[in-house]
């Protein structure tokens, strides 16, 4: 691998960018945060790749989450309610009004995507968030005293699909498909996950707060096509640029392309999944000493 003739200039417009993000609270992070995982790398060509991987970070915030989860039961949610003849045409204004209420729990119920045995936030941290527009107390399926006509799952991410199978079957989902509408409702789809679950639960019904896709990967193409605003070097070239780097500084960590080799470049504010490239959430290196972490792990 070569370091391109532009590196420097490249580097001075995405640490820039990401300045302008985290000054503006467009990011929900110190800019020195960046700057000190940025110090982990010693050699230009590592930090010219991990630029490359925060040139394409997807990053969604507490406050966006919650703005994109209501959009996603105002407008998406409500209309396919709507369009089902579970409820009737109402405006957004009354729908916020019954979610905060709670006056149409006898019709639908919310559940968080979560095992029994997960002790981290996962579907759970989007059911806290939902708690300003919706009664969560009122409207939880868990506390449900009779059969409800709609369940609406909670989830902040589905990537490969296997998490939620394993959801899926705890929840015996299968067999409440059989008489109840489930709307599985995550606020970001990877699409794979997405088409994964779609086949295993053909009566669920989907509706993600948006979708990413598989050219969101970060070596995303052809292996001999050049990487992406790179005229030197070939996507293969990178990817083993980046298996040398896992050699370096954590030859024992799992998911270094992300689970099944997904490698996008998610970070919610509570967390990477595990679809994220290890190197983002690596919280100790053989390579340094006092490694600064970037970001935590989402469970």
């Amino acid at each position: 691998m070569q370091l391109p003739n532009n590196s420097e200039a490249f580097k001075s417009i995405v640490v820039g960018k990401i300045r302008t993000y985290c000054d503006a609270n467009i990011w929900p992070f110190e800019y020195e945060r960046f700057t000190s995982w940025l110090a982990n790398f010693d050699c230009k060509i590592e930090e010219y790749v991990v630029l490359q991987i925060l040139d394409s970070l997807i990053v969604r915030s507490n406050d966006m989450a919650k703005t994109s989860y209501s959009r996603l039961l105002s407008c998406d949610v409500r209309q396919h309610l709507i369009s089902h003849a579970f409820i009737k045409s109402l405006s957004i204004e009354k729908w916020k009004r019954h979610l905060l209420n709670g006056s149409l729990n006898n019709v639908m119920r919310f559940s968080p995507v979560r095992q029994k045995s997960d002790e981290g936030e996962s579907g759970s941290v989007i059911y806290r968030l939902m708690s300003e527009e919706l009664d969560t107390n009122k409207y939880s399926y868990a506390a449900a005293a009779k059969p409800i006509k709609v369940v609406i799952l909670v989830d902040d991410f589905v990537g490969s699909g296997d998490q939620f199978k394993d959801f899926a079957n705890e929840f015996e989902l299968e067999e409440k498909l059989k008489n109840t509408h489930v709307i599985y409702c995550p606020l970001i789809g990877f699409e794979c996950g997405i088409s994964e679950i779609k086949e295993s639960f053909p009566k669920l019904h989907i509706l993600p707060g948006e979708i990413v896709r598989k050219d969101n990967s970060i070596f995303y193409g052809e292996d001999n096509a050049l990487f992406k605003n790179d005229q030197k070097n070939t996507v293969k070239d990178i990817k083993l640029f980046w298996e040398n780097m896992k050699i370096k500084y954590a030859p024992n960590m799992p998911n270094w392309f992300g689970y099944k080799e997904a490698a996008l470049p998610i970070a919610f504010q509570w967390g990477c999944p595990n679809q994220t490239p290890a190197l983002l959430y690596l919280n100790h290196s053989i390579a340094v000493n006092n490694w600064k972490r970037l970001f935590s792990r989402r469970s």
